[in-house]
């Protein structure tokens, strides 16, 4: 998408990634909850697009210039092996991967709406100026 569009697009589809990502662990944890030493997995994605935003100082020969910052964050899977919540050395619990899973489909939908508006802007400008 790179190119005519503006980088929430790519910014959009990658959060939307994520959340796709996290459903599908969410998933694979609760089915895994009475599994002898499984141990859950999830998705840090934030933490590293707030750390590349402040690694990455650029200068400006303009005030008007918007600092750019880079094209990839990627997400990274992690699997919690510091903890236990049953003898059997599980540490999933089944009621906060539930919570967890609807605040990511409700972030999924707010994603959605918004690449949904980026996309009606792009069309109202070509619309209009034809």
């Amino acid at each position: 998408m790179a190119g005519i569009f503006n980088s929430n697009f790519d910014t959009l589809k990658t959060a939307l990634d994520v959340q796709m990502k996290r459903q599908e662990l969410h998933a694979q944890n609760i089915a895994n909850a009475e599994t002898p030493g499984y141990k859950k997995k999830y998705i840090a994605f934030e933490e590293y697009l707030q750390e590349s935003k402040m690694k990455l100082k650029l200068t400006t020969t303009n005030e008007k210039h918007r600092p750019t910052f880079p094209k990839t964050v990627t997400a990274k899977q992690i699997t919690q092996k510091s903890t236990s919540l049953t003898n059997d050395g599980n540490n999933v619990d089944i009621d906060m991967e539930v919570t967890e899973m609807v605040k990511d489909a409700l972030r999924y939908q707010v994603l959605s709406r918004l690449m949904s508006a980026n996309i009606d802007r792009y069309n109202t400008v070509i619309r209009n100026t034809r």
